[in-house]
């Protein structure tokens, strides 16, 4: 069995979560080129990781899976959750996104709104969200608008 550590990132670890959030999509048949053209949206910085709302989940010693929150009460955002392709349907997903609602309660959150990239939908519709909308953030590349409603801490 697998040990599953969740913790805040480190401000050094942007460089190894982007390559892990790069990593994902290309599990999901993106191109290299389609990932480059995405770069912004798929990298994070360090500046990011300070405000700790990252959080990383270690497996036996390795960054697996990390999740953002941002917004302010009550209403955040989901603003990342990827995962190592390697650890993709072993329930580290399941872990990690009762530790994000658990978290955006506990800050106060009520619901989490997030664009969701269309191949992790059935993901999200199985932890109980739904889909409230789509929106195109580049030409050709439209994701899915998700929605949950967290209950009362």
């Amino acid at each position: 069995m697998a040990k599953i550590i969740l913790r805040p990132a480190e401000p050094a670890e942007a460089d190894i979560l982007t390559a892990l959030t790069q990593r994902s999509k290309s599990h999901w048949g993106y191109t290299a080129e389609e990932l480059e053209r995405n770069r912004d949206m798929l990298t994070v910085s360090p500046r990011e990781i300070r405000d700790g709302r990252v959080v990383v989940a270690e497996r036996n010693g390795d960054l697996a899976g990390y999740y953002q929150l941002g917004g302010e009460p009550p209403d955040g955002e989901l603003s990342d959750m990827f995962l190592d392709p390697e650890v993709i349907g072993t329930g580290l997903g399941r872990i990690l996104w009762q530790h994000a609602t658990e978290s955006a309660r506990a800050a106060g959150f009520r619901t989490l709104t997030w664009d969701s990239d269309p191949h992790a939908e059935p993901f999200y519709l199985h932890m109980g969200a739904e889909r409230i909308g789509s929106r195109e953030v580049a030409p050709g590349r439209v994701l899915v608008v998700m929605k949950a409603t967290l209950p009362p801490a």
